[in-house]
């Protein structure tokens, strides 16, 4: 009699749940690179980051798990009462319970005045900081006509840009954006034309909503590639928040409001400029000759061929490739290599920096905007500036080498005080409020290039002083400060704060390595002494995080 073949069992293997959002959308293997992975970031698509796994056996998970429950029994039974039977099925969002001051909208209007909550609004929250989008915006929707027709005008050019199926056959996404847009614009009139029988309190109210509304229409037409009337709407609006902002008690309204039409003039500068933000690598060695001195006017750019949301994507992936020639990115970490490395096409980059700084200072004189001095985009600018300028004139040097790193001391004090300023500023009326992402892909790498190659005591002080200053919980972040730190404290060893550092203790190249499974960051550097014996070896130092 035969035996049967033992039962070959399956390997036993962990499933890693920890991958990126947009991995996990199109079902692939995420490397898990931080802070993009290189799957997303190989084929030119941007990496939505991650998202902390929630933790089954806690509480806030059993609670949020009857809550959603909750939530679906009002929805079918909302479904049920109101919904149409010849309604088409979309399941794209779900559909909560309408408030009493959303009686007027019928099914379709609902639908995309929820998909706004739930999808437009989120993704204005991603490049724009602050709380006009997720939080004023949103109250007024509740009671205010002209809010509300505005915002669903806003969600159905969403839907129609990028695609995304309503089976509304009867609405679709142009026309029910001018219908829309038509009616906020009636209530305004409505409204505006019984402002004089209003109370003083009232009428407040009535020029917040006014200006809220004209944000809106300043990112529609924006996101519709309309620069002229993105202009008109923003200049008319700016105008009127100036006079109603002096009569106010500078709470959260007047704050949401200040930095949202701030957040606008920058954002129409660069999409009155578009060609400036590459993308890649190869555009930029592909590019037209451009000199520093040369900037279009405002009034006599053409439009862009592609939408406002694009603009923004293109706008973050330069800001990607302009961090990848402060830090040379790796799987788990990053080097800082020797004074004669420079990235190709580095020259340029600080060319179109150079034109941004000056394209968008033109657009805030002309539009008699947001004050230069309170532009948060015209710091990073300068920031980033700073650190290519220094990063070429030591590369020119004969010989380069770390010591002449010193001729610079001014330069990296200024990037020390604009870097401060712009930790100070994320609480205030900024354009840009230190986004996570403008954090990552601007302010912290150059810091921890300026704490690698400035000796100073004094600027190496202040640097890691803001960097701690900022609630971080990004392990990305901490575990290369604390890698950075460790290099300052070896190369000042036995050196009195105030003195030169030998160049001798310098290291020209710096590798961080962080191995996140462990939480430990390692740290490998080389240095001129060991050079001189001939060899090549790496130091290493290994320290948790």
């Amino acid at each position: 009699m035969s035996e049967h073949p033992p039962h070959r069992k399956r390997s036993q293997h962990s499933k890693s749940r920890s991958g990126c959002r947009t991995c996990k959308i199109r079902h692939k293997r995420c490397d898990e690179t931080h802070p993009a992975c290189l799957i997303c970031t190989s084929t030119g698509r941007q990496c939505d980051g991650y998202e902390q796994a929630v933790d089954k056996r806690t509480r806030e998970w059993r609670e949020s798990k009857t809550k959603n429950q909750n939530n679906v029994a009002l929805q079918n039974q909302y479904c049920s009462t109101v919904r149409p039977s010849n309604c088409p099925s979309v399941t794209a969002v779900p559909l909560p319970l309408a408030s009493a001051c959303q009686i007027d909208l019928n099914w379709n209007e609902l639908w995309y005045l929820d998909f706004y909550h739930n999808r437009t609004a989120v993704r204005f929250s991603h490049y724009f900081q602050n709380s006009f989008w997720q939080g004023l915006l949103f109250q007024m929707c509740e009671n205010h006509p002209a809010v509300r027709h505005a915002s669903i005008a806003m969600s159905a050019w969403h839907t129609q840009l990028e695609r995304i199926p309503t089976s509304f056959k009867e609405d679709r996404g142009p026309s029910l954006t001018l219908r829309h847009s038509t009616k906020a614009i009636a209530c305004l009139r409505e409204s505006l034309a019984r402002e004089d029988l209003t109370p003083y309190s009232s009428r407040r109210t009535l020029k917040q909503v006014v200006l809220v509304t004209c944000v809106t229409f300043t990112l529609l037409t924006l996101f519709q590639g309309d620069l002229y009337s993105a202009r008109r709407h923003l200049a008319s609006g700016f105008k009127l928040f100036k006079e109603w902002d002096i009569q106010q008690d500078k709470g959260a309204t007047s704050l949401a409001l200040a930095q949202a039409f701030s957040q606008m003039h920058v954002y129409w500068s660069f999409c009155s400029y578009s060609e400036l933000f590459v993308k890649d690598f190869a555009q930029l060695n592909s590019e037209y000759r451009i000199t520093p001195n040369t900037t279009a006017a405002p009034s006599n750019i053409p439009p862009p061929l592609y939408s406002g949301i694009d603009q923004m994507d293109h706008v973050q992936k330069f800001s990607t490739l302009v961090s990848g020639f402060i830090l040379d990115y790796t799987t788990c970490g990053f080097d800082i290599g020797p004074a004669s490395s420079i990235g190709r096409g580095a020259a340029v980059v600080l060319t179109k920096l150079r034109l941004c700084r000056s394209h968008l200072l033109a657009v805030l004189v002309e539009l008699d905007g947001l004050a230069p001095e309170d532009c948060d985009s015209l710091k990073v600018f300068s920031l980033l500036i700073n650190v290519i300028e220094i990063k070429l004139a030591v590369a020119k040097n004969q010989p380069p080498d770390e010591i002449v790193y010193d001729d610079h001391l001014e330069q990296f004090q200024h990037i020390t005080k604009l870097a401060r300023s712009l930790a100070d500023s994320a609480t205030g009326l900024s354009d840009i409020t230190i986004s996570p992402f403008s954090y990552r892909y601007s302010v912290l790498p150059s810091l921890l290039w300026s704490a690698a190659k400035c000796r100073d005591w004094q600027v190496r002080r202040d640097i890691f002083y803001i960097v701690d200053k900022r609630p971080e919980d990004d392990y990305w972040a901490s575990a290369t400060t604390v890698a950075l730190k460790r290099l300052t404290d070896i190369e000042s060893t036995g050196v009195k704060p105030g003195d030169i550092i030998p160049e001798s203790a310098r290291a020209y190249w710096v590798n961080v390595k962080i191995q996140s499974e462990e939480s430990r960051v390692e740290l490998r550097y080389r240095t001129p002494q060991l050079l001189k014996h001939g060899s090549h070896e790496w130091e290493k130092n290994s320290m948790n995080y």
